[in-house]
């Protein structure tokens, strides 16, 4: 049987072994908060930027159909009808917040 001092010291030793281990697992859990925090602002320069050439995309169209023959004009007017319409939602939305 172990004497008591040798067991003391044993466990001492699994505890240093936990506690290092503690430490590394911490410090890859920052490491990956951190990488999780770039990958997200990323995320989101990247949505902005599809949206601002959707945006861009579709005002080329709106552009195209006005310049166009008169059912290509027409269907402009009604898709400017709809931004209008969806603005004027919009901007009563905000109003009553």
């Amino acid at each position: 049987m172990q004497s008591t001092t040798q067991l003391v010291d044993s466990i001492a030793s699994r505890l240093q072994v936990v506690v290092a281990q503690m430490k590394n697992l911490q410090d890859e859990n920052k490491a990956l908060h951190e990488r999780l925090d770039v990958s997200k602002q990323e995320l989101e320069q990247k949505s902005n930027t599809i949206r601002d050439l959707r945006m861009k995309l579709e005002a080329a169209k709106t552009a195209k159909s006005i310049k166009g023959d008169g059912q290509s004009s027409t269907k402009a007017k009604t898709q400017i009808d709809k931004l209008i319409a969806e603005i004027d939602a919009c901007l009563e939305f905000l109003s009553l917040s």
